[in-house]
């Protein structure tokens, strides 16, 4: 009897928590998460990879030249049309024009890690009505290791789709408006808004074919489409009016096949590039709550069966998505892709993957909800002890929490240990020289790029700097001028020139050569001695012993100074005079400072 008045107390505190409002640990989470980079300031760590080497410089650059009119950055390569440099996010542009680059950063990641939590929290909670699931999808969602420099692009799909729901069932429409005009600001076309607006339009069409109206999903359509159209009316036209200026190095980019079937496996099972949804263990639950439920699928309510149609839709689509990602890099395709121009050339279709993080979430907490009415809206406290047979125990609340948790904890344990949190919370506790993680201050090294421009003794705009064996990253952003850089839409004509500097050293590496000829958007010094290497710090110790650069090409493009990640054994021979080697104690790099002597 003791039991039995334990166990009603334990389904009736579960069954309150359901019916709660638990948003609001989304605050706590927030507070826990960012704790680690408060404390460690600078010396916290994000992966450097695609964001703090070349994404971030994008806000930089928008934000330094805001409201300027400039349409030309003269800081790498030559000048890169703005139109090149377009944020994932323009809605956080003012923040690096307005704030230091780190605190800009920190609050972008801040809004984004918000948008993740709250914007999956009430999708999950209109679709089911069940805060303890809304909690865990959130939850899990806002830890995933989303590049916060992409914006709301994979953490606000959640966010777009609510509203989408919101216009559905014809409410919140000012909310959802308002919330739409976030996303479209924060997420860009080309990465995520395409495949967003070519699902809602694939709804409305199936809606036309149903003979069902409603006004507000066709004004939600058009206002994100009006939104997207706005911000990116440069794209729309160079595609459509040719008023491009220049012809872009994407032009020779070269598309490569891999095999199709082996790599649908692969993104179904684990996603691809920037969209790490952690999902593997996530699968085999799914398609056995799945299994499970068809089962019962004519004993179910008319709520439960929509369910569970979407929860089938569901993983066709997820299903689907990989299959089309195989497609677009089979050889019939690729094949196809490299005979064109323009866009066709180098648009990656395939990108639909974003959709991976937030869409397997969304599936298992769906599945979740056809366990029974607990986990829905129809959520009822059990009476006169219906539910203290062994049936009910089995099927109540609190022991389908526990069998929520027992499933969600290997995919948990993958979170934790990719995510930004756990990174920080171990750099804080054992540091660099445990962890090897390369922290913010140590990449950008302000104190050792501070001493060059000393060493220097010239105004950084006067002059023009290369990089050997290193990122152009952090010169870039303590305000040198350089004549290579990171960037995937620069002018083809200055790719050529600088491939001039470099061209008897690709030839001593085929890698290297193709890396360089057939992509291309890292301009660097790539050589035959340690290839396309751009993170060598102090602690590799690099020698170059014969290199043959043509500096005179460089000195063309108005390069004077190198800075190297390693001693240049013939550097008189290359035209070069040693100005000194500096270092700091907390920079990731070491530098060999050389200036470039006058030809006869």
């Amino acid at each position: 009897m003791k039991q039995k008045i334990i166990f009603r107390k334990m389904n009736h505190m579960v069954l309150a928590a359901d019916r709660f409002p638990l948003w609001i640990i989304g605050f706590v989470m927030m507070a826990v998460n960012f704790f680690p980079f408060l404390k460690l300031g600078k010396g916290c760590v994000f992966p450097y990879h695609d964001q703090l080497d070349e994404t971030l410089l994008t806000y930089a650059l928008n934000g330094k030249y805001l409201g300027t009119g400039v349409k030309v950055f003269p800081e790498l390569l030559g000048g890169v049309n703005a139109s090149g440099m377009q944020p994932a996010a323009v809605l956080f542009v003012p923040l690096y024009h307005f704030l230091d680059m780190y605190s800009a950063f920190l609050i972008q990641y801040s809004v984004v890690f918000a948008a993740a939590f709250f914007g999956m929290y009430f999708c999950v909670k209109e679709m089911t009505g069940s805060s303890i699931l809304s909690l865990a999808a959130g939850g899990c969602f806002c830890m995933l290791p989303t590049p916060p420099v992409y914006g709301l692009s994979i953490a606000g799909v959640p966010l777009a789709f609510y509203c989408f729901l919101c216009l559905y069932r014809k409410k919140n429409i000012v909310v959802s408006g308002l919330l739409l005009l976030l996303f479209g600001l924060t997420s860009h076309l080309v990465l995520i808004g395409y495949v967003i607006l070519g699902f809602w339009g694939l709804a409305l069409i199936w809606m036309l074919v149903g003979r069902q109206r409603n006004k507000w999903l066709w004004l939600g359509f058009v206002w994100l489409t009006g939104i997207y159209v706005t911000v990116n009316r440069n794209l729309f036209l160079e595609l459509f009016l040719g008023q491009g200026s220049y012809v872009s190095h994407r032009e020779e980019m070269v598309n490569y096949a891999l095999p199709v079937w082996e790599t649908i496996c692969n993104v179904f099972l684990n996603s691809a590039q920037h969209a790490e949804s952690l999902h593997k263990y996530l699968i085999p639950p799914i398609l056995l709550m799945l299994f499970l439920a068809g089962l019962q699928l004519r004993k179910m309510e008319p709520e439960r069966k929509r369910r569970y149609i979407a929860a089938a839709a569901g993983i066709v689509i997820l299903a689907g998505i990989a299959l089309f990602y195989g497609m677009c890099k089979s050889q019939p395709v690729v094949d196809f892709k490299n005979h064109q121009t323009g866009f066709l050339r180098y648009f990656q279709l395939e990108r639909v993957y974003w959709l991976y993080p937030a869409g397997w979430i969304l599936e298992f907490v769906l599945c979740c909800s056809l366990w029974g009415d607990e986990f829905s809206q129809n959520s009822q406290e059990p009476e006169n002890g219906a539910k203290e047979n062994l049936h009910g125990i089995i099927s109540s609340l609190p022991v389908k929490s526990l069998v929520l948790c027992i499933l969600l904890y290997p995919t948990l344990q993958e979170i934790k240990e990719n995510s930004y949190f756990y990174m920080n919370v171990n750099q804080m506790n054992n540091g660099s020289g445990i962890t090897g993680y390369i922290s913010w201050e140590s990449y950008y090294a302000e104190e050792l790029m501070q001493q060059l421009e000393e060493a220097i003794g010239r105004g950084p705009e006067t002059y023009k700097v290369a990089h050997l064996g290193m990122s152009p990253a952090p010169a870039l952003m303590h305000g040198f001028y350089t004549v290579d850089g990171y960037s995937n839409n620069y002018p083809l004509e200055y790719k050529h020139r600088f491939r001039q500097a470099i061209a008897k050293e690709l030839e001593k590496s085929e890698q290297t050569r193709l890396y360089f000829d057939e992509w291309g958007s890292r301009c660097y010094l790539f050589n035959g001695a340690t290839g396309n290497a751009w993170m060598l710090g102090k602690a590799h110790n690099v020698v170059y012993e014969q290199l043959e650069f043509d500096w005179k090409a460089l000195e063309e493009l108005g390069c004077e100074y190198l800075f190297s990640c390693g001693e240049i054994l013939n550097a008189e021979e290359l035209g070069l005079r040693f100005m000194g080697y500096y270092e700091t104690e907390t920079s990731y790099w070491g530098i060999w400072l050389y200036e470039a002597a006058a030809y006869e």
